[in-house]
């Protein structure tokens, strides 16, 4: 199998003259986490969630509008591509040497075709690789991204670039209780110095009240609780089954007593296919 036969086209793609608040919208209502920066019909680099996170980091960054940050000030570049008839394992390898988690795919000519993804190489894990690893081959077991429900947004965003990770979990006495991801921080419109990251109203008792006015939000405010979980000892394409069924990124581990003790992400799986000959 060749990266043309797993590709996704069309691809979503911007330009670096347009603006954070209209890429992170075309995000959102495309449902993915990439763009591809273009120039006529060539890639000239990529923008992701992450970036976008990346963005929140910055002091300079936050005190201005999304809408007066351009695309080619966050974008990377620059372009990591792959050529459309390059085998499966190349494509997994140049994102782990590359550390990405998208590629554009090109003809021979340089012309943009589609992307492939560490979503793309994770359906074709779950495929292909049954009985093949465990959970536990594959995990992540050491220094792992959490926090508590009381840290800060920002620690989050600390938390995530300290060690190069999209999500963070969110634990209590040992055992997972939420996750955050770059998807969560991502489409936060991030305050000017007067105003708070979420405001709003709900009903109680057929009344409305304000609801609380978060200068500095904190964990327990975005995460999603309840994580779906992964077992030490579960069938390591089950658990990509799981991602891709569920259309999430990574799944905290736990043992059997449900205490955390690993993380595994769709690049995990991206690193094991890179290993394959």
């Amino acid at each position: 199998m060749r990266v043309g036969d797993l590709m996704n086209s069309p691809v979503v793609v911007i330009n670096g003259t347009d603006n954070l608040a209209y890429a992170r919208n075309l995000m959102l209502r495309e449902g993915v986490s990439r763009l591809v920066v273009v120039k006529g019909t060539r890639p000239i680099g990529t923008i992701t969630r992450r970036d976008i996170v990346r963005s929140l980091r910055n002091y300079k960054m936050r005190q201005r509008d999304f809408d007066s940050i351009l695309v080619s000030e966050v974008m990377r570049t620059p372009v990591t591509t792959i050529d459309e008839n390059a085998p499966i394992a190349e494509a997994a390898r140049r994102m782990v040497s590359a550390n990405i988690k998208g590629l554009p795919v090109v003809n021979q000519v340089g012309e943009l075709l589609g992307i492939i993804t560490k979503t793309d190489l994770t359906r074709y894990f779950a495929e292909m690789m049954k009985g093949k690893y465990t959970v536990g081959d594959l995990c992540q077991s050491e220094r792992l991204p959490v926090i508590n429900r009381h840290h800060t947004v920002y620690r989050v965003v600390d938390v995530m670039e300290e060690l190069g990770t999209d999500r963070v979990i969110v634990v209590e006495e040992d055992r997972p209780i939420g996750i955050i991801t770059e998807t969560d921080l991502s489409f936060i419109r991030p305050p000017k110095a007067s105003n708070s990251f979420l405001k709003g109203a709900r009903a109680e008792s057929e009344e409305v009240s304000s609801t609380r006015f978060y200068l500095i939000p904190v964990a327990e405010d975005i995460m999603t609780p309840d994580p779906l979980t992964a077992n030490l000892s579960e069938d390591a394409s089950s658990a990509a089954e799981k991602l891709i069924d569920n259309g999430i990124g990574g799944l905290p581990v736990v043992n059997d007593g449900g205490l955390l003790v690993g993380l595994i992400t769709k690049f995990d799986f991206v690193k094991a296919l890179a290993k394959e000959v």
